[in-house]
Order: structure tokens, then sequence, then C-alpha cells
């Protein structure tokens, strides 16, 4: 299409010369004349490269309307959350807490405000369709929309990936892990002191360039990055560890991440110390079978009895809160999903996700998700 296009632009040239020239035959010679018709057929040519992406269609012109604290507090607020996920207040507060550089500049110049970087940030999350939809509606080329989403998923990362470890001075102190194990202990945790859930979640991307094997999932059958994490019933996602490549395994990930070592450390029990039997010292973490067995983590009977069996079944119907928080994330920043953008050698997927999982947890804190609402844990 985009081919017969240009061929439709370019015959008028080759049959004939352009009308100036035509009117200057009689003063011109024949090599002033190619040389007209040369410039005049690269001229067109660039300006139907502008207008036509590689699909062939059309891309669209640069319009709509810049964002400011003026226009966000303009929109209703169902507009507002559709369009990034936070209300105008949220979406303020958030920029001052990260403390976003004002104005935020891009490598290559642009200069945008701390709260219209942000707010360009949530809304390409917020869809897994085209940027120029976004160039539509904001008043900023793509290209700018492209690395100023870029730039500030790295600098977010960067600043506050520590929220992302093992915070053991605030989230995952010993009376916060008291709490998370006494609210799960009343909605049907039985006899143990269970404080979160370890999973992993495997992250489809784009076929790389290179080194396909090590990131194709055998699992599932394309290539992936696979993260671990730690879900609490307050709906906050405790603990992220990954990238790693889609072929490791659940246990690898977990020895690298060092988070049994770590659980040691900092998992003891209110009033525990080293004289206390291994049993009664930690808070647990619940895994998957695979995961086996510590003095920090339980996982389900294999070859259960009949109560064993019954122990499996209550435990499932808690665990599978983990599956709901990354459910939660991958639903409320559907462009994490959009697996055909995901190439690894040209953005910083990893980098993505983390955001977003960073910016699900800030989500909660405004308003608790389906998981804090079910164990009543803020």
């Amino acid at each position: 299409m985009a081919a017969r296009r240009l061929l439709a632009i370019l015959v008028p040239f080759w049959t004939q010369p352009p009308p100036s020239m035509r009117v200057q035959q009689s003063y011109v010679g024949p090599q002033q004349q190619n040389l007209g018709l040369f410039t005049a057929v690269l001229q067109t040519l660039s300006e139907t490269a502008e207008s036509i992406d590689s699909s062939g269609c059309p891309r669209p012109k640069q319009g709509g309307q810049r964002i400011n604290e003026y226009w966000l507090h303009g929109l209703p607020e169902q507009d507002c959350l559709w369009r990034f996920r936070m209300t105008a207040n949220e979406l303020i507060t958030l920029t001052a807490v990260l403390g976003i550089p004002d104005p935020f500049r891009t490598s290559l110049g642009y200069r945008f405000s701390a709260l219209e970087a942000f707010c360009l940030l949530c809304a390409c999350f917020r869809s897994s369709g085209d940027q120029y939809d976004l160039a539509m509606r904001y008043d900023w080329s793509q290209s700018s929309i492209s690395q100023v989403v870029n730039e500030l998923a790295i600098w977010i990362d960067e600043e506050w990936q520590h929220l992302l470890d093992f915070d053991y001075e605030h989230l995952l102190s010993r009376d916060n892990l008291a709490h998370y194990a006494e609210a799960l202990q009343c909605t049907g945790v039985p006899q143990v002191l269970v404080w979160a859930f370890i999973d992993c979640t495997i992250r489809q991307m784009c076929e790389p360039s290179f080194w396909q094997c090590q990131a194709y999932n055998g699992h599932k059958k394309f290539h992936a990055l696979k993260f671990q994490a730690l879900s609490l019933p307050n709906g906050i996602v405790a603990h992220l560890f990954g990238p790693e490549e889609g072929r490791r395994n659940d246990n690898y990930l977990a020895w690298k991440s060092g988070i049994w070592e770590k659980c040691r450390q900092h998992a003891i029990r209110v009033g525990a110390d080293e004289n206390t039997p291994i049993g009664e010292r930690y808070y647990h973490l619940f895994g998957d079978p695979a995961y086996g067995l510590s003095p920090v983590l339980l996982s389900p009977f294999t070859n259960p009895s009949a109560e064993q069996k019954e122990w499996n079944g209550l435990m499932s119907s808690v665990r599978i809160s983990v599956e709901h928080t990354f459910g939660i994330v991958q639903q409320t920043w559907p462009f994490l999903n959009a697996h055909w953008k995901l190439k690894v050698f040209k953005s910083p997927i990893g980098t993505y996700y983390r955001v977003g999982v960073l910016l699900a947890n800030a989500i909660n804190c405004f308003r608790p998700n389906q998981t804090a609402q079910r164990y009543d844990c803020a």
C-alpha cells in the first residue's frame, strides 16, 4: 500500500518536470533542470516519510492539551482515573513524594514539568495502544513522549528501588510482620504464622535478536523475563527481585535474591531469640511445593493424608492472593502486557515492570485493593 502511494507521487516527476521548471525551461540548461527535479523528488519523499509510518498508515498530527495542574483539576474525576489511573490530587501528591526533578529534562533536551512527565508516564502505562495517541492528546511529539517515559522510569527505579527490596526498617519490621500474620490467621490460615506469599511471574516479551535461548521459557513456550515477588495481605508487593532470564526456575531466583537469608535475619518473631526452638523462631513465607521447606518457608504437603489435604486446601485459598497481586499490576497497567512492544535491546523493559509494581503499590496506599479488603489489612 505504501509503495503504491509512493509510486503515485513519483510518476508525475518522472514523466514531466515540475511547473516551476516548465516556466523556466527556456532559461536554464539540462543540468540545472535535472538538479531541480532531483531536489523536488527528495523533498516529496521526505514529506511522505514523515507522514506515513512503517505500516503504511498516515501518522496523526500532534495536538491536544499540555498537562498542567489547572487542567488536571478541571477534568472530571472519572475521566482523570481513566486517563492516568489516579485522581488529580493523587497525581500531584505522588509527584511531590517521588521528588521528580522540576523541570525534568531528557538527554536530548526535551523539558517537561515534573507533573507533566509523571502524567505522561502513567498515560503510557495505562494503555497498550500507540504512543501517537498520546501525541494527539497531550501536544508532544511521539519521540519526546517515548524519551520522557523511558528516562523517568529509569530515574524512578534508581531512586526508589529500595522500596522493592526487603525493607525491614519500615514495611517489614517485626511489628508489621506480626500484624500481617495476625491478619492472615483471622481469615483462615491454620496454626502457623505466615506473613507473606512468595511466587514468580513470567513476563512475555518479543523474541530478542541475540541469546534467544537464555530468554526462552520452556514451560510457557515464549521468550520472557522473570521476576520474584512477596505479596503481603495488605495487597502490597513487599519485595520484587528481577528481571532474570526467562529460562531460570523459581529456586534460582530465590537463591540469587538471598531471600531466605534476609528472612532468617529479619523475620524473627516478636520475643524470640537464639534460644527459641527453630520451629517457633521465625515468621513464615508460604510458596508452592517447588520451593521445598525451611525454617522460614512452608509449602503444601506432597502425598498428603486426609488431614493434610484439608490443610493444603485452606492454604491454597489464601495463597491465591499472590496471583491476584500480579493480576492487579497487569490490569492497572495494560502496557506491561503488550509483549509485542517489549524489545529487550531497545527499551528498559525490566524497569517498566518494576516501576509498574511500585506505582501499583502507591495506588493501593491511596485506595486499598481487593487483597487488602479481603484480609482487612492496611
